[in-house]
């Protein structure tokens, strides 16, 4: 009977888990929460915080949270919490604010915080209207670290990120970079030729799927002059920072001889590969940027 009840259980918690990622963003990031660890202590935060920045070479240099002193700073999809952590401990923000679809991730964010003695106000976003319950020009700087492609429509969310933004104010943002070894090497041959998955699907059905799990609702990758032009035309001045690269693929680099060497490789994947050139840090540069799959960006509100 045991074992019956834990076929039962498993059964009803995939069905439950399917109806939930069918049926929104917020369910979805609820369930699959990045960095959602249960920390006992500040160090094991902290330590968590730096291992993180640490998978993605050049990340933190790219999205800065040790330079918002005076600044009131709202983190566009905080999660929880990690960089809400990292702009308490390393900026003296005048004020500090996380905003996310999911109410769970920003228990966790106010839970986490606590662990440093740090606190933070918290706003939960509708993912249709993609509403801030925050007046007109009251914020510096908006930090939004791998969300913007994920939400249901970006025009919405950027024109309200302008809203709340002073004069002048930035907004730091990183995005899936479609000029990257993730989409090229591994969505494109290692996974859709050499293992045959989502081998019938689009480029960009498969990576979403590979990226952000197979359930995920919303995932989109952007060319940084695609960003770029979708952004500025909604009010702002910008431009591609760079971008960062992960450890993993760095460990997958070696496997773009074999891709380039594929005919059933598009020619567009094989001829990015074949421009790979490398940095002093021994990252692959394509058009002098890293090739990674975290592109940054910064605007300011015009």
């Amino acid at each position: 009977m045991k074992y019956l009840k834990n076929i039962v259980d498993r059964i009803f918690k995939k069905l439950k888990f399917k109806f939930l990622t069918n049926k929104s963003s917020s369910a979805y990031w609820t369930i699959h929460m990045v960095a959602s660890d249960d920390f006992e202590n500040a160090e094991r935060s902290l330590n968590h915080f730096l291992w993180r920045n640490q998978q993605y070479p050049g990340y933190i240099e790219l999205m800065p949270v040790n330079s918002a002193d005076n600044l009131v700073v709202l983190d566009y999809g905080c999660g929880p919490g990690n960089d809400l952590v990292g702009f308490s401990l390393f900026s003296n923000c005048a004020r500090v604010i996380g905003a996310d679809v999911s109410l769970t991730a920003l228990k966790a964010s106010k839970k986490r915080l606590a662990l440093h003695s740090k606190t933070a106000e918290f706003i939960q976003i509708n993912e249709d209207s993609n509403k801030i319950n925050l007046p007109d020009n009251s914020v510096d700087l908006v930090h939004s670290s791998g969300v913007l492609h994920h939400v249901k429509s970006l025009s919405l969310a950027i024109k309200e990120i302008h809203r709340i933004l002073k004069p002048g104010g930035k907004m730091q943002v990183m995005v899936y970079n479609y000029e990257s070894l993730w989409l090229h090497l591994y969505v494109a041959f290692l996974c859709q030729i050499e293992k045959e998955q989502y081998k019938h699907m689009t480029l960009m059905e498969a990576f979403k799927r590979l990226t952000d799990g197979p359930d995920c609702p919303i995932s989109h990758c952007y060319r940084p002059n695609e960003f770029l032009k979708i952004v500025n035309d909604l009010g702002f001045y910008g431009h591609h920072k760079g971008s960062a690269i992960s450890l993993f693929e760095l460990q997958i680099l070696p496997e773009r001889f074999k891709a380039i060497s594929s005919m059933k490789l598009k020619y567009e994947h094989r001829q990015f590969l074949s421009q790979i050139i490398f940095n002093a840090n021994g990252y692959p540069l394509v058009n002098n940027k890293v090739a990674g799959v975290d592109a940054c960006f910064e605007f300011t509100k015009i």
